[in-house]
């Protein structure tokens, strides 16, 4: 797959913010904002999804939409084949939950759980995006 200068451009940019993100996950999780850390941490596998997306020239206005995508181009056809599509959609539930329900309550479990999970799928997704950028 061939990637324009301007697609490597915009997604190291996405990874760097999807780490960045990350970061930022641990440290509300030391904080005990368990609210804001499933926040990060759902945050931090959106960008790097988006990132991925970049390459290939695909992205969308909808959550579930990055979703979908990044499981049909990259999941699907193994180009990625340990992360899994039924944890990223468990994040993205959790951080649903915790931004939109009244009286939700994210706990401390819930999100080192989640911040634990968002660090098992970007470390290893920095990997594969720079063999990606690699190819000529």
């Amino acid at each position: 797959m061939a990637v324009t200068p301007e697609q490597k451009g915009l997604a190291k940019h996405r990874f760097e913010r999807s780490e960045t993100t990350l970061n930022e996950a641990k440290d509300e999780l030391s904080r005990k904002n368990y609210r804001l850390a499933v926040n990060c941490a759902y945050y931090s596998v959106f960008y790097a999804m988006r990132a991925f997306l970049a390459t290939v020239g695909k992205d969308s206005s909808k959550h579930s939409g990055v979703l979908s995508l990044f499981n049909q181009w990259f999941i699907k056809t193994k180009i990625i084949p340990e992360i899994s599509f039924k944890k990223i959609q468990t994040l993205m539930d959790l951080r649903h939950e915790g931004d939109y329900q009244d009286f939700a309550v994210i706990n401390m479990d819930e999100a080192g759980g989640a911040v634990e999970t968002a660090g098992k799928i970007v470390v290893p997704l920095r990997k594969e995006l720079s063999k990606i950028l690699a190819q000529e």
